[in-house]
């Protein structure tokens, strides 16, 4: 019949869809690289469909109450990564210290200080006239230093020490007197 083909190198029938002779495995069509890449590629997307439909989508979601920020990040074979950032409520910066309403002085003025090195220890006496509790004393120990703030109504203290980063700070206050104890 006019619409069967026959291989150029062996003589068999053969059908008209097949690329290569099941016979002898010449090629029955001239074959373009291209065209075998474009299929793999075209088998492999619909494999992707097929895996993507299957893998439920999971969106963590905090808390109602929660504060804070989500990232969700999807991405495919094809278009680069999307990167999804929301917040949750007021989110809070985390510090080491927490923060308490800005005091404003009229007068600021440095403590009278007495440091003393005994061995490995270096004791720092300031003198805090006014100030009533420990409440009143901020102490915040920086990479290389501690600041202190004390308040006695409009009037604030504010000194800098320099300590080594490794230190261990213990502090104590009793009628107006701060001593401050650095270890090494």
């Amino acid at each position: 019949m006019f619409w069967d083909k026959k291989c150029k190198n062996c003589g068999n029938k053969v059908d008209r869809k097949w690329i290569f002779c099941p016979y002898c495995s010449s090629p029955l069509k001239e074959i373009k690289e291209k065209d075998i890449f474009q299929e793999v590629d075209k088998e492999f997307r619909q494999i992707d469909k097929m895996v993507e439909a299957k893998i439920p989508k999971f969106i963590l979601k905090p808390p109602l109450k929660a504060k804070g920020f989500g990232i969700t990040i999807t991405m495919d074979n094809i278009s680069p990564p999307k990167i999804n950032v929301r917040t949750y409520g007021e989110p809070k910066h985390h510090s080491k210290y927490e923060e308490k309403p800005v005091r404003v002085p009229k007068v600021t003025e440095e403590p009278e200080t007495k440091i003393q090195r005994i061995q490995n220890k270096q004791i720092i006496t300031l003198n805090l006239p006014d100030v009533k509790n420990l409440d009143d004393i901020e102490i915040r120990q920086l990479q290389q230093s501690i600041e202190i703030k004390a308040f006695a109504g409009d009037k604030a203290y504010f000194k800098l020490i320099p300590v080594p980063s490794n230190a261990t700070i213990n502090n104590e206050f009793k009628d107006g007197v701060l001593k401050i104890e650095i270890v090494k």
